[in-house]
Order: structure tokens, then C-alpha cells, then sequence
């Protein structure tokens, strides 16, 4: 999947869709891998996947990444949806 990665952020969560990526925030800074790390890790836990089966395929130095999500596509994309939904609703 596409995603446009925000290092610095507050929080880490996925906030919406941005020019066909997914937008996420990332609370870790983008130094020696920390930020990409993290963005795996809470797009595996999104997805409802082990950590290891989110993995950087493409764009390891810049904000547009490509990441490779093991599953079931449909379902890995309805999860993603309920995640983007989520990070919506607030106070």
C-alpha cells in the first residue's frame, strides 16, 4: 500500500487518505530507521497482522513509502478502512 508517513507527529495513527496514500502520523522521529519501524508496526497492528508482516518495500528516506502488508487483501483493506474511521471520531 501507499502511504504518505509524518514523522514528529503527536500521536501515531492513521488519519485519512491523501493523493491515494494512506496519511499516517508517526510519533517517532525519522533517525536511524525509528520512524519507519514504527509506521510498520501500526499498520500491522491496523491490519490486524503480526508485526513481521508488515514490512518498508520501497522509500525508506522520504515521506511517500510503499508498504507490503502479508493477508488477505479485502480483509487487510476493511481493517484499514475501521482503523481510518477510527482515527476520525474524537472528542
Amino acid at each position: 500500500m501507499a502511504v504518505k508517513a509524518v514523522p514528529r507527529s503527536r500521536a501515531t495513527r492513521v488519519v485519512g487518505v491523501q493523493d491515494g496514500a494512506l496519511r499516517v502520523q508517526i510519533a517517532a522521529p525519522p533517525h536511524a530507521g525509528q520512524a519507519n519501524a514504527a509506521l510498520c508496526a501500526h499498520l500491522a497492528a491496523a491490519a490486524g497482522v503480526r508485526p513481521p508482516a508488515a514490512r518498508l518495500r520501497r522509500g525508506s528516506g522520504g515521506a511517500r513509502k510503499l508498504v507490503e502488508v502479508d493477508g488477505e487483501p479485502r480483509e487487510l483493506a476493511r481493517r484499514l478502512v475501521e482503523a481510518v474511521g477510527a482515527a476520525g471520531e474524537g472528542p
